[in-house]
């Protein structure tokens, strides 16, 4: 489990740098919604042609009224996601991501230490703050800041709603179905984005090419594998490991834009780390049965 979410960091990390490219020819919800209809249909097809994922069986009112639900936190997540990066670096906006973990901890109150909960949620987000001030301060990106801070917190909720339905479905079903309804709901966002749009978007070659790799390895793969582990660990424990897109969305950055790290990322990426690892440092190190669910 854990060598699976590995690799959805690392393809997530090389998809944060691949919107931010597509970004800069397309607008922001045109580009989540079709890519997340996209994903869903495909991951869709896979479930139903092939064993792969098992056997699904169809959803009950109940359970498509929670994808619905999970769908819509979802589409907000891929709004401020996109927005931001059209404001922001890839490696901050991975950043604002890292803080996840804090809000599932601080909702799930998993650790029976109220002290060092607390204290891992502060210094997480003492983190973000820092690298949020220098924006307040000059009048500069604080909108892409504003939006990258929610995007942690939403993220969240899209994790506890995954694992709930995961707790009695399949969860590759769970991230077909809500990906699919998140990029229809962006839909009307979209269609005004394309009408207002200035200049009117080029569908380049290398732009389709991203869009694709977006899709498919960037969607399809990681959100499987992350919302199967979703039914097997709790939420804050599976954010855990969202705490290296950080790293894996700077290192592809750096490796293909040039972007560089400034001093106060540094700074903010060792605190947001140090409260993370404060709050689940009381974690065994190996896995619990898939049986013991919380």
């Amino acid at each position: 489990m854990a060598l699976s979410l590995l690799v959805a960091v690392l393809l997530w990390g090389a998809n944060n740098v691949a919107l931010k490219q597509i970004i800069g020819q397309w607008p922001p919800l045109f580009t989540g919604s079709t890519r997340f209809m996209s994903a869903g249909i495909l991951l869709l097809a896979l479930i139903h042609t092939t064993r792969l994922f098992g056997t699904v069986t169809a959803p009950n009112l109940a359970l498509r009224h929670g994808l619905w639900r999970g769908g819509l936190v979802l589409a907000f997540y891929v709004a401020a996601c996109n927005w931001t990066l059209r404001f922001l670096p890839a490696s901050q906006f991975a950043l604002h991501m890292a803080a996840s973990p804090a809000w599932a901890l601080l909702l799930e109150g998993r650790t029976t230490k109220p002290l060092r909960r607390w204290g891992a949620v502060g210094l997480t987000f003492v983190g973000v703050l820092i690298l949020l001030l220098p924006s307040f301060q000059s009048g500069g990106e604080w909108v892409g800041q504003l939006l990258g801070a929610s995007t942690g917190l939403l993220w969240t909720l899209y994790s506890r709603e995954c694992r709930r339905l995961g707790l009695t479905w399949s969860g590759a079903a769970v991230s077909a179905h809500t990906l699919w309804r998140g990029g229809v709901l962006l839909l009307p966002g979209a269609a005004l984005e394309l009408i207002w749009a200035k200049p009117i978007p080029e569908f380049l070659p290398r732009t389709l090419a991203l869009q694709l790799f977006c899709i498919v390895l960037g969607g399809v793969v990681p959100f499987a594998l992350w919302t199967q582990a979703l039914t097997r660990w709790p939420v804050s424990r599976v954010a855990l490991f969202g705490n290296l897109i950080p790293v894996s969305t700077t290192a592809w950055a750096w490796i293909l834009l040039n972007e560089t790290v400034s001093p106060s990322f540094g700074l903010s990426i060792g605190l947001v780390l140090s409260g993370v690892f404060l709050g689940h440092s009381d974690w065994p190190l190996t896995a619990r049965p898939s049986t013991s669910k919380n």
